[in-house]
């Protein structure tokens, strides 16, 4: 389903229905929430350094965006950087606010985020920052933190502390190797 810039994906409707589904606490809505402000806040640093969006599209991973981004390998930073920077600003007006469950969510989505792992924003800012070199040290980040994702969750769930942990180190790993392959084929 597209509407202008946005597109919705079939795969994001049917997460958020099975999400709703399963919220007994009520918590998806501040997720979205802060999700919406991680979002805006790369969009409007887009803006304000001269890059341009083509397209927002929801999947079921998450928020893609398809844009041309601005010149200056600090400025492309700057936008990678601002979602997560817009989150721990909502969650320093949720806490004063007191809507601790609201800074919480926003404060768990911008530090995931800040991850050096492509395509998260951390490992995008990286790959600008060295400005598409450097990709043995990228390549080290983030197969060293998808590795730590991986073995806290293979360890938490032989502790008996669920396997959500473990799933996540398995898909950033997969992606981890993913860009690296690109990385090399760019070289």
């Amino acid at each position: 389903m597209s509407c202008g810039r946005l597109e919705v994906r079939d795969g994001f409707l049917v997460l958020i229905a099975a999400l709703w589904f399963v919220d007994e606490a009520g918590v998806m809505p501040l997720f979205l929430l802060a999700a919406a402000v991680h979002e805006g806040g790369h969009l409007l640093v887009l803006h304000l350094s001269g890059g341009r969006l083509h397209r927002l599209t929801l999947t079921l991973c998450g928020a893609v965006i398809r844009c041309t981004l601005p010149e200056g390998r600090c400025a492309r930073a700057a936008v990678c950087l601002a979602g997560p920077a817009a989150s721990f600003l909502l969650a320093a007006g949720a806490m004063k606010g007191g809507f601790f469950t609201l800074a919480g969510a926003s404060v768990l989505l911008g530090a995931f985020n800040l991850l050096p792992m492509q395509p998260l924003d951390g490992g995008m800012a990286l790959y600008h920052l060295a400005d598409g070199g450097l990709v043995l040290l990228r390549g080290l980040f983030g197969a060293g933190t998808a590795l730590l994702l991986f073995g806290g969750g293979a360890w938490l769930a032989w502790q008996g502390g669920g396997i959500w942990l473990l799933l996540i180190g398995a898909l950033t790993a997969g992606q981890e190797g993913k860009a690296l392959a690109k990385s090399r084929n760019r070289v």
